[in-house]
């Protein structure tokens, strides 16, 4: 695409679990960072951990009982973290372009949410390549990485721009496994969905008056 068209940046979006309790489902995150999380060494469990690994997974902590190895043994994360260069701080922001968009509330008359969803800017996001719905390995990587969205996609778009900016949009479509009972994606998905495309297209719009402003 960029080798046959004249593009000033890419703008990618879809729908992702949550992994920050303090957001919610139909949110919709604009993260400023991403690391790939599924980028592992897979070790036996007495087995040392590579001195480069940025992190480890250590699956004997999880047995119930407590007592015992565990024959999954350990997995080391490998540093190749797709991080931008804004630096701190890693708290959520407010941009005046996301500021008072109108986000949808309800899948349909008889299924909303008994709040109304948000924008937040400037998180953390993960990308691996599995679904995610277990609430031990999504607080895991909320602690271990503070990361605060979980898809299957965007590692791979923002690691190969070929220096173009990228944003990256997601909404919120499920707990990824901290909810009681079944994931929730298949209920809130499309609502997730509509809100991401919402806030894509007024992004869109704000971009476009700012073009024409300038010109």
């Amino acid at each position: 695409m960029v080798d046959h068209f004249y593009i000033k940046g890419l703008i990618h979006f879809g729908i992702s679990g949550n992994t920050n309790s303090s957001l919610s489902i139909g949110d919709v995150s604009i993260p400023k960072q991403f690391a790939n999380t599924g980028l592992w060494d897979w070790l036996k469990s007495n087995a040392t951990i590579p001195s480069n690994d940025v992190a480890q997974l250590d699956f004997k902590n999880y047995n119930v009982p407590k007592e015992g190895n565990n024959s999954l043994g350990r997995v080391g994360y490998s540093p190749e973290q797709f991080y931008s260069e804004a630096g701190e701080p890693n708290t959520p922001q407010q941009r005046l372009w996301f500021q008072g968009m109108e986000l949808e509330q309800c899948v349909n008359a008889t299924l909303c949410l008994d709040y109304k969803p948000k924008v937040v800017v400037g998180l953390r996001g993960s990308t691996a390549n599995t679904f995610l719905d277990n609430a031990a390995y999504r607080d895991f990587i909320f602690q271990t990485f503070g990361v605060s969205s979980a898809d299957m996609e965007s590692t791979a778009v923002t690691s190969l721009s070929n220096g173009y900016p990228v944003i990256v949009v997601r909404g919120l479509s499920d707990l990824a496994g901290a909810q009681e009972g079944q994931n929730s994606i298949d209920l809130f998905g499309p609502l997730a969905a509509t809100n991401v495309a919402n806030v894509v297209i007024q992004f869109v719009k704000k971009l476009s008056e700012e073009s024409y402003s300038r010109s």
